[in-house]
């Protein structure tokens, strides 16, 4: 019967590529004869765009979703360990309950092939938003990582159901809960950057709701990580990674109901669709199910040592995290839902906007800082911390020229609020201090090896990539704090006029306002030369833009982005003289740490994929490994 099933998911995956493939098809071929081709495609469409269309909208995107769940399904029927084959029917059931109901929504509600007779010589073309680089790679990335959860989650019901969790459970949750974290870091970032480089506020993470229930699966996901590992240690948090297991796939069906429900107002949602009934159905069934299974079976599920007293050791620093991961996560849930609460209760929408968020992510991210530092440094079971002293007081002193450095360099001194500069320099010292612990660890760990460094790879593979994901979310949060110093100016000019802000002088074209042709858009451009003050030195020919597109009257922001990884220099031109397209406006951002942000989220998602590479990590075979150690010694 379990071959049927895995036979069955195969069959189904091959039918819905197919008809995926169906679907791209029909956009290359302008065949407005089908209403979702219509709707979101044209014949001026570039050919690049026309495939991203194919996930521009509802329909598509669900579409999407659906595809990508059929093959990481698929994948997780046909490469299961022998060590799951016990629970292989539970998984592959609970995967295809969840294929099953999508397949609903596709054939009632989020249909891509219902018809649009006669068909029509043109579409109405795509969302002009969504014709953008970022945003046609953000969408798979994102849904990527959302399905790849499907797995733990699956895995996570059938070990409910049989009462126990193996030693290969948790190797397989492991990599693909991983998995799940590198796609969602990047799709997140991607999604990030999009809004940076094309919604013209000069900024990247707003609080907005749909971007919340992108973060809310992710904060869980990174929280299981770290349940794993205690897990795999001592054999504890087994419940609470089954939980975690549960509550990352459930999370990303929440932010799949905010973004096509129609019941945030959002630049990402979809338009108001009758979807979203259904997906509330959905996740209340899904609840109801998981704690029902969750009552019964739960009590079964025993840690391998009942005796254990939690103590100052590295397994405690590991749960104290999590509580930092699953607490921020509770309260941008309550944030994101509060709305929609208050006006389905009262009829009245009270919006929660991103002064209260901001009012709780500080303390998050110092919980972070000294969780990483210190954590890193303690071992499991102990409350000794080996070489501690020499590594927190160096790191103590190792923080200092670097903050300097970071003050000097970024310009820190220039904040105007003394709060905003307080709130930086203790931010960029402490971050500055944990790197100095991290760097601290990974001395001290391969000096025990005595610089074997193919041999410390081999046993260390796992942490190394963690290490090298800590060292990114230090980084990371050191650009954040940029975000207290931004500064923003305003100015109205004249062709060939200049105006100077932030040591740079801007020098506005004698030739006004020039017209071209970008693809399917028509570029009003603005000539703007750039100059650095200090040696006049130009160091950029920026062209800031509005666009139109044949299909819309309304004209788009084309952003001009210059500037060093201290500070991006952000050009929106605001408005321009229609007649003579001699006076213009232009909105300046002066944007610090920005491209720290990048980076450091590149080295988050590198970090990911070694440690995705560890195959000996919740593997026996990892003995073999510490014995060639052992002899070599």
């Amino acid at each position: 019967m379990y071959l049927s099933s895995k036979l069955a998911i195969t069959v189904t995956c091959a039918s819905v590529l197919v008809a995926s493939g169906l679907l791209i098809w029909a956009f290359y071929h302008r065949d407005y004869s089908i209403a979702y081709v219509f709707k979101n495609s044209s014949n001026d469409l570039p050919a690049f765009y026309t495939l991203t269309a194919f996930w521009s909208s509802l329909e598509g995107s669900h579409t999407l979703w659906t595809a990508l769940l059929a093959i990481m399904g698929t994948i997780a029927v046909w490469t299961s360990s022998r060590d799951n084959e016990h629970i292989m029917p539970y998984v592959s059931a609970s995967i295809q309950a969840v294929l099953a109901w999508m397949f609903y929504l596709a054939i009632t509600h989020s249909d891509p092939f219902v018809l649009n007779l006669p068909a029509p010589p043109n579409g109405r073309g795509m969302n002009e938003l969504l014709q953008n680089y970022y945003m046609a790679i953000h969408p798979p990335l994102l849904f990527t990582g959302y399905t790849l959860l499907g797995v733990p989650f699956a895995y996570s019901i059938a070990a409910l159901c049989y009462g126990d969790i193996t030693e290969g459970w948790l190797k397989t949750i492991r990599r693909w809960t991983l998995a799940a974290f590198i796609f969602l870091t990047a799709g997140i970032t991607l999604g990030g950057r999009w809004a940076y480089v094309e919604l013209g506020w000069a900024g990247y993470w707003a609080w907005d709701p749909v971007e919340n229930s992108s973060f809310m699966p992710w904060l869980l996901a990174t929280a299981l990580l770290h349940s794993l590992l205690v897990q795999e240690k001592l054999g504890h948090l087994k419940r609470l990674s089954i939980v975690l297991g549960i509550g990352a796939f459930f999370m990303s069906y929440v932010g799949t109901f905010l973004t096509r429900s129609g019941v945030v107002s959002s630049v990402h949602s979809f338009a108001e669709s009758p979807i979203g009934p259904n997906y509330l159905y959905y996740l209340a069934g899904t609840v109801l199910i998981s704690s029902g299974i969750y009552a019964f079976r739960a009590p079964s599920i025993l840690p391998s040592d009942t005796e254990k007293v939690w103590g100052v050791s590295k397994e405690s620093a590991l749960v104290m995290t999590q509580f930092l991961l699953l607490s921020f996560a509770a309260i941008v849930f309550i944030g994101t839902m509060f709305p929609i609460v208050s006006e389905a209760i009262t009829g009245q929408r009270i919006s929660v906007q991103a002064p209260y968020f901001n009012m709780f992510a500080p303390w998050v991210g110092l919980g972070l800082i000294l969780g990483i530092a210190i954590g890193n440094l303690m071992r499991y079971q102990s409350d000794k911390i080996p070489n501690g002293k020499v590594i927190i007081l160096g790191a103590i002193v190792f923080a200092i020229p670097v903050t300097l450095f970071l003050i000097y360099m970024g310009d820190v001194m220039a904040t105007k609020k003394t709060s905003s500069l307080i709130a930086q320099l203790v931010g960029l010292y402490l971050a500055s201090w944990a790197i100095g612990c991290l760097f601290g660890d990974i001395y001290f760990r391969l000096k025990d090896m005595r610089f074997k460094f193919g041999l410390f790879f081999d046993r260390n593979l796992a942490y190394f990539g963690g290490w090298v994901a800590h060292i990114g979310m230090m980084i990371a949060i050191i650009g954040f704090l940029g975000n207290y110093r931004g500064l923003e100016e305003r100015v109205t000019v004249h062709a060939g006029e200049n105006f100077s802000f932030f040591g740079y002088r801007f020098e506005f074209g004698q030739e006004g306002i020039q017209v071209k042709q970008v693809l399917n858009a028509t570029h009003y451009e603005a000539h703007l030369k750039i100059f650095r003050e200090k040696d006049n030195v130009m160091i950029e020919d920026a062209h800031p833009a509005q666009s139109r597109y044949p299909t819309k009257d309304q004209v788009f922001n084309e952003i001009a982005i210059t500037g060093n990884i201290w500070h991006d220099i952000y050009v929106v031109l605001v408005d321009f003289d229609k007649v003579s397209g001699k006076r213009v406006t232009f909105q300046v951002n002066i944007n610090p740490t920005v491209r720290i942000v990048w980076g450091a989220i590149v080295l988050m998602v590198i970090g990911g994929i070694i440690a995705l590479l560890d195959k000996y990590r919740g593997n026996r075979s990892r003995d073999v490994v510490a014995g060639a150690w052992e002899v070599n010694s």
